[in-house]
């Protein structure tokens, strides 16, 4: 390659208006550096190694900065009072407008400065946790190997935006997927818990899922009915599966009746093809062009270990005849990854003719069951929940991580 290698996306920041939220995101400090500028006390406490004038700068002022505070003068000492920016940066606090008594008292309010008597200088006191460090970049970038490094954790520097391998968990084969830790991090900068957070273009749902963890509330919209059907199977109900369907959550837009799915039908004969296959946890076949009698595939593991895939056929419109013997062929030709199994969803009643023809394939044994090689599937059937027979479905094609609820009852807190 003769170019320097991509290994950036841009996250897009912009606001309707001056007036937004904004959390002051932080990263956690480097342990070497905790080790180097706090001290650990008996607990495992880390506090700030800051002592003497460290509120103070040289030489006397006139004004507020060399008045008493507090039973203290700076100018008796041959000082004046000066807050150094490097701890407005540590606390998190924007002092702009402050006086110095001003700012002097908001860090003894919020606990950052300690009074003891007998001491010749307020001590600047401050106790650090994981959640604390400096403010974050606009470079989230995970480096491998830094296992241990970072305070707090035993993961690596910024592991949880890191990229998701070909084996991740989390990966659900949608194409420009991203770690679902990007999205909490943008959620959790510019909003709160309750608040609402918008993704037009929501893919395979990994905002849904972030917004869903942190407490928001949340709106999707995807032109795929793929992605919403990926949406509710796997990011909803395989990681939040005490969430209800017309109770917790609403899904407009793809059918909910025999009548709604004719008129999509009528309406996209190949939406119709991709929101079929994927009721019945297949993946769609949704390029364009000859698709050799393959409307999609439905992985399984018949062994537990190497995923096949039977083969899906969609009728929206009138039945013929010879349509499940077409669909033995393919099963057939595709044999190798198949083992033969196809299934066929259908809009209309399948004819009698129909289902002797898909009896007439048998059966095929594994593992002591008995599975039929021809299926059909009216979409009536799977509306009301019907699934299909086969062993082993293998919905790791999708996301079965359940959410970490201690990710939400912390963000309560």
């Amino acid at each position: 390659m003769r170019r320097w290698a991509p290994l950036h996306d841009v996250i897009l920041f912009y606001t309707k208006s001056d007036e937004y939220t904004w959390n002051n995101p932080r990263r956690p400090y480097m342990l070497g550096h905790v080790k180097e500028h706090f001290i650990e006390d008996e607990n495992g406490t880390y506090k700030t190694n800051y002592y003497g004038n460290v509120l103070t700068g040289s030489g006397t002022r006139g004004g507020e900065s060399g008045q008493v505070w507090r039973g203290f003068d700076p100018t008796a000492k041959g000082r004046h009072w000066a807050v150094p920016g490097k701890i407005w940066e540590e606390v998190g606090i924007d002092p702009t407008g402050l006086t110095q008594h001003q700012k002097l008292e908001l860090l003894l309010e919020k606990g950052f400065i300690t009074i003891t008597e007998g001491n010749a200088w307020p001590m600047y006191e401050r106790t650090i946790t994981p959640s604390d460090g400096p403010a974050a970049a606009d470079i989230w970038a995970f480096q491998p190997y830094t296992e241990g490094t970072v305070f707090g954790t035993s993961e690596g520097i910024d592991a949880d935006v890191r990229w998701l391998s070909p084996q991740d968990a989390e990966r659900l084969g949608y194409p420009t997927q991203k770690p679902v830790g990007i999205l909490k991090h943008i959620i959790n900068t510019s909003s709160r818990p309750g608040e609402l957070v918008l993704d037009p273009f929501c893919g395979c749902g990994t905002t849904i899922a972030a917004s869903q963890m942190l407490a928001r509330k949340w709106i999707g919209i995807d032109i795929s009915p793929f992605a919403i059907e990926l949406i509710r199977r796997q990011r909803l109900e395989g990681a939040f599966p005490h969430l209800r369907v017309g109770v917790d959550y609403e899904i407009a837009g793809l059918p909910t009746t025999v009548e709604g799915a004719r008129m999509m039908a009528e309406q996209d004969r190949k939406g119709f093809e991709i929101w079929a296959v994927s009721r019945i946890d297949g993946i769609p076949n949704d390029k364009k062009g000859a698709d050799k009698g393959i409307d999609g595939r439905i992985p399984f593991k018949p062994d537990g270990k190497i995923a096949k895939f039977a083969v899906v056929s969609v009728k929206s419109g009138k039945l013929k005849p010879d349509d499940v013997r077409s669909l033995m062929a393919v099963a057939k030709r595709e044999e190798a990854t198949s083992l033969g199994f196809g299934v066929m969803v259908v809009l209309n009643q399948p004819t009698s003719g129909m289902k002797s023809d898909a009896a007439s394939a048998g059966t095929i044994e594994l593992h002591g069951n008995r599975y039929p090689r021809i299926q059909i599937m009216t979409i009536e059937d799977i509306l009301k929940g019907k699934k299909t027979h086969l062993p082993l479905i293998d919905p790791t094609v999708g996301y079965r991580k359940k959410a970490n609820l201690a990710d939400i009852q912390e963000t309560l807190l």
